[in-house]
């Protein structure tokens, strides 16, 4: 697993695992792999390696910092795609959330870093497209119901979208019932949520980790499984918000 930064003494390993991706019964050559470590004072490190290099060139390296209380404090990319013509090539950006505010350091293609700033809502969901990250904003958005809660979601490949769009949204998702999941010789109980106008399920276990996701786009099956998933703990809070 490749990292921006390697785990620190003070660390205390909590969990970590990798996603399989497949599409229509064929594996995909695509990874994404993640490790969640503890710090002394409650925080914890999330360190994700999406590795996409060899099926559509994409790349991301991506390390996130989570306060005590589970909420997000700051994330680091590091994203590549040299294969994307007219589209971003390299990112490197640093997303802050400081009272009520975005901040986003950023260089895209090699440019001189530039800053810049949006202002966020009092409960707004971040949404890192990654699936270590996935599972505790489909939970808060099948919880909410009919109430409309203010959402982020960083884009890291269209220059014009840079840094992510801001959106007020009623929850597309909804809890589908509870299934138990093979998941390394194990059974996993999970809660099955579905979005509602799409043909897109996930489950999601007890510690806020997407097990399974099955999604169909134009008459194809998109599957992702999660692999060595290793816990340190039945009931460790790894990805809660």
């Amino acid at each position: 697993m490749r990292y921006l930064h390697p785990v620190q003494a003070h660390e205390r390993f909590l969990a970590s695992g990798s996603y399989r991706f497949s599409k229509d019964g064929e594996r995909l050559r695509k990874s994404e792999s993640w490790t969640v470590h503890g710090h002394p004072d409650g925080e914890t490190f999330l360190r994700v390696d999406m590795d996409a290099r060899a099926e559509e060139g994409k790349s991301i390296l991506l390390e996130a910092l989570r306060n005590s209380r589970g909420g997000l404090v700051r994330f680091d990319v590091r994203y590549e795609n040299e294969n994307f013509e007219g589209g971003v090539k390299t990112l490197r950006a640093t997303y802050q959330l400081i009272g009520g505010q975005l901040q986003v350091g950023f260089s895209i293609n090699g440019t001189e870093r530039r800053y810049t700033e949006l202002a966020t809502p009092a409960g707004t969901l971040v949404d890192i497209p990654l699936l270590i990250f996935r599972g505790c904003v489909i939970q808060a958005l099948a919880a909410a119901g009919d109430k409309e809660l203010p959402i982020y979601v960083p884009m890291f490949e269209h220059a014009q979208l840079f840094p992510g769009i801001l959106q007020t949204v009623k929850s597309p998702v909804e809890s589908a019932g509870v299934d138990v999941i093979e998941t390394g010789g194990r059974a996993t109980p999970t809660r099955r949520y579905r979005y509602r106008d799409k043909a897109a399920a996930y489950w999601i276990d007890r510690n806020g980790v997407v097990v399974k996701r099955v999604n169909a786009f134009k008459q194809q099956e998109i599957m992702v499984e999660i692999v060595n998933y290793a816990p340190s703990s039945p009931n460790v809070a790894i990805a809660s918000e």
